[in-house]
């Protein structure tokens, strides 16, 4: 039977009205995604676990979710607009264990929510505590540690060197040296420094396949401090490195020589 005009137009409101809550589940009333976590019960987890050298702070973990069902618009550079998976990061702080030097969290693989989220990357990152004597007048970096458990997470920009691929439980041991830059009079910076992390072998950046649990343990010799200084003149580029046992040598870039650094742990 053909409906009035008036039916069809009711039945057609009503109908979408229909997925206006589905809508609103998924973006709010502000157009963003839903960043629920929900995981299900047979989510699988990832333990992160931190030993913390003394005289050092612990920031709180960074997570970098993605979802697939709630897409984000981005434009091109011809303002062309094309769809990506959705983002959903925040912080989550670790727990200390008792009053050990061993700070523990954990994350879910599957996120779970109405937008179901897929745990896309994390960031662990811990820097010299603002007491040390070291820290005065300095600008402070943290280190940073990468985890990718899909493509598209965090960006290169974090010291970390492009990821190496890692399966099954991960446990990183490093050994750090404070590192204090001289730009100028008034820029002077302070980092950790645990190898140039252009090379693989002291990357810091992880693509995980089967991890259950990562376990951090850095090394920090504090008391090994190298500095670095410009070069006197223009045209010199290199910047020359003092070592902890006094002696001095022109270096590549402003990276010390890790190595020489190493054997006098």
């Amino acid at each position: 039977m053909k409906l009035p005009s008036g039916r069809k137009k009711l039945n057609f409101l009503n109908n979408n009205y229909a997925l206006l809550p589905f809508i609103v589940l998924l973006y709010g009333c502000d157009n963003t995604p839903d960043r629920t976590l929900s995981p299900p019960q047979n989510a699988k987890w990832v333990d992160v676990v931190f030993t913390l050298p003394a005289d050092t702070v612990l920031l709180p973990m960074e997570v970098l979710y993605r979802s697939d069902k709630c897409k984000t618009v981005r434009y091109n550079s011809s303002n062309e607009p094309h769809n990506i998976p959705g983002y959903n990061d925040f912080e989550k702080p670790f727990g200390q264990q008792g009053s050990s030097n061993i700070w523990r969290t954990h994350i879910a693989i599957d996120g779970g929510g109405p937008c179901l989220w897929q745990l896309n990357s994390i960031k662990v990152s811990f820097k010299i505590a603002d007491g040390n004597p070291l820290v005065k007048g300095k600008e402070v970096f943290a280190t940073n540690y990468i985890f990718d458990f899909d493509d598209y997470g965090f960006s290169d920009g974090y010291g970390t060197g492009k990821a190496k691929e890692s399966r099954g439980d991960l446990h990183i041991k490093t050994d750090f040296f404070p590192l204090v830059t001289h730009r100028d009079e008034n820029d002077i910076s302070l980092e950790f420094f645990g190898g140039e992390t252009g090379y693989e072998k002291w990357r810091r950046r992880y693509k995980l396949h089967d991890t259950q649990k990562i376990f951090i343990e850095p090394n920090v010799h504090l008391t090994k401090v190298v500095t670095l200084i410009p070069p006197d003149q223009t045209e010199d580029r290199d910047f020359s490195a003092i070592y902890p046992d006094g002696n001095t040598e022109k270096i590549p870039y402003i990276y010390p020589n890790y190595k020489k650094l190493l054997s006098m742990k």
